[in-house]
């Protein structure tokens, strides 16, 4: 990859992950469509993975020191769905096209829906906020933690599809602009 393109790629990236400093409406954030550009545009796995997970991390460490919400203890399962979010842009985006880019977006609200909310069943081992909710460890109380989730699903799926328009799309544009940014 040349380094007109990778530069261009991590800045954009770290841009969106800029946004979730935007007041926004809960889960209204770029965060799978970050996940889902990385996968798709980065040519090496690990970058694919890294760049974005550093933008993330970058962006939830200022978050906790201007307003002391960027850590807490269910991160790595959040990172972990974020990570899986880049493979899913790897394995689906090879080839990027409007109608790729939208299941891709609503495959990934899925699966970070379904990740996150099965951890708030066990809050011990990974979220403490107790006010969130505690569930009981059986169906019923996986069906609870996902009935609570529906809310914010709604908004994750407009943010997804939003954000991921935006990105797939100015890259395109940006792609049609300079020359540099096309794959050799």
């Amino acid at each position: 990859m040349n380094i007109t393109r990778f530069s261009t790629l991590v800045a954009i990236v770290i841009l969106a992950a800029m946004a979730r400093f935007i007041p926004h409406p809960f889960n209204f954030t770029p965060i799978a469509a970050i996940a889902l550009f990385g996968g798709a545009y980065f040519t090496n796995r690990w970058q694919a993975i890294a760049v974005p997970m550093g933008a993330m991390l970058l962006s939830d460490t200022i978050l906790e020191i201007t307003t002391g919400w960027g850590f807490h203890s269910g991160m790595y399962i959040v990172y972990a769905a974020f990570a899986l979010v880049s493979v899913v842009g790897m394995v689906l985006l090879k080839n990027v096209n409007p109608a790729r880019v939208i299941s891709a977006s609503l495959i990934s609200s899925l699966i970070f829906f379904l990740i996150t909310n099965f951890a708030f069943l066990y809050p011990e081992s990974a979220i403490a906020d107790q006010s969130l909710g505690t569930y009981p460890h059986n169906l019923s109380g996986i069906i609870a933690s996902y009935t609570a989730g529906l809310p914010f699903l709604k908004n994750q799926i407009l943010g997804d599809l939003f954000f991921s328009g935006v990105l797939f799309g100015g890259f395109a544009l940006l792609q049609k602009r300079f020359e540099a940014l096309k794959m050799a």
